[in-house]
């Protein structure tokens, strides 16, 4: 199954292409985080280029040691491990502990439809994925033990400069799985380092989601290409962002079967079920982090309830498309708040016309 695609409108220019006395853009791309992270921006020399763009990929390397569920010896991993031996509170340090904040409140906006604390569920549907069967009842009833926030605490010591944080599993196989946040906040964390270096105009595309500061010279905006709505790579639209991020969910293309019914590769945190029906979900929000986590969480949600949340929230739009649980995709319902009003207009022509 192929994976939902993404696109960047953006024509690829090269250093010293710029007029004179104008910042040249400058374009670099590697793989962090497992996706493909791509930098654009306009710089003054290419040295300053240069050094900016390692900056960047060094704080994503950072923060993939803190926040990576696949090491063993990330410090998310190592503190739920530890703390769940133990019983006591485990100290970590601050950007874990901001990520951390920022889901329990991803998890309250979105009455539990996300959970970093999901993951005992998710490894369990993959090795149904694998085996071709429904996970045993007593297993998926023990993993949903493990899953909300209550099993987990966090905490804050004030006393000392600067403060110390702390996070506490309140079971033994509770396990965090920051994967719907971090790479929102690292890609956060990158656009705030190029901003304290003095580029004002800049993206970062990490695997399809996005965030823009100021338009490049001469322009509105960056133009960004949505996901594809077939298994091709013809984008469903165009928008044009400026200070802005977009994150993308869904499961068009990514689903398993088991006795004929059709599962997506996204678990419902409260009911342990993957949803059935086909969906791709579009959030623009200030940030990358906000973006990312309400992408998830209005995939849980669906799109009534999905869009009076993206409406509940300041800056927030939402896009909602919903197809057949068969995954033919030929019929499709479209919702769409903000922004996206007008593009549902021209994703529901374009279907028509087909």
């Amino acid at each position: 199954m192929r994976p939902m695609m993404f696109f960047l409108c953006l024509c690829l220019l090269f250093a010293g292409s710029a007029a004179a006395g104008e910042p040249a853009r400058y374009e670099y791309l590697q793989e962090k985080m497992a996706v493909p992270v791509r930098l654009v921006f306009y710089a003054e020399t290419p040295e300053e280029a240069d050094a900016a763009q390692e900056a960047v990929y060094r704080r994503f390397d950072e923060l993939n040691r803190m926040m990576s569920d696949y090491d063993p010896e990330s410090e998310i991993v190592r503190a739920c491990r530890e703390s769940g031996e133990t019983g006591g509170q485990v100290e970590i340090g601050a950007p874990l502990y901001e990520v951390l904040c920022r889901a329990r409140e991803m998890n309250r906006l979105t009455d539990g439809a996300f959970d970093i604390s999901v993951s005992p569920i998710v490894k369990l549907w993959r090795r149904s994925r694998v085996y071709g069967q429904r996970p045993p009842a007593d297993y998926l009833d023990r993993a949903k033990s493990l899953v909300g926030n209550g099993n987990w605490e966090l905490s804050c010591d004030d006393g000392s400069n600067p403060s110390r944080f702390f996070l506490r599993v309140l079971q033994k196989n509770v396990r965090l799985d920051l994967g719907g946040i971090a790479k929102g906040y690292a890609i956060d964390e990158g656009i705030r380092i190029l901003k304290e270096r003095g580029i004002r105009s800049a993206l970062i595309d990490a695997g399809g989601d996005i965030r823009v500061t100021s338009p490049p010279p001469g322009k509105e905006g960056w133009t960004i290409g949505g996901v594809s709505l077939d298994d091709g790579a013809q984008a469903a639209y165009y928008l044009t962002l400026s200070d802005a991020a977009i994150a993308t969910s869904g499961d068009m293309f990514q689903y398993f079967e088991i006795d004929r019914i059709r599962y997506s590769h996204i678990i419902d945190p409260r009911s342990g079920e993957p949803l059935t029906a086909s969906s791709v979900v579009s959030v623009i929000a200030s940030d990358a982090a906000s973006a990312d986590a309400l992408a998830s969480g209005i995939s849980v949600l669906g799109s009534e309830r999905g869009i009076a949340l993206a409406e509940s929230l300041p800056g927030v739009e939402a896009l909602v498309i919903t197809a057949p649980s068969d995954g033919t995709g030929t019929e499709m319902t479209v919702t769409a708040s903000g922004r996206f009003v007008p593009i549902r207009s021209e994703i529901l022509k374009e279907r028509e016309a087909q």
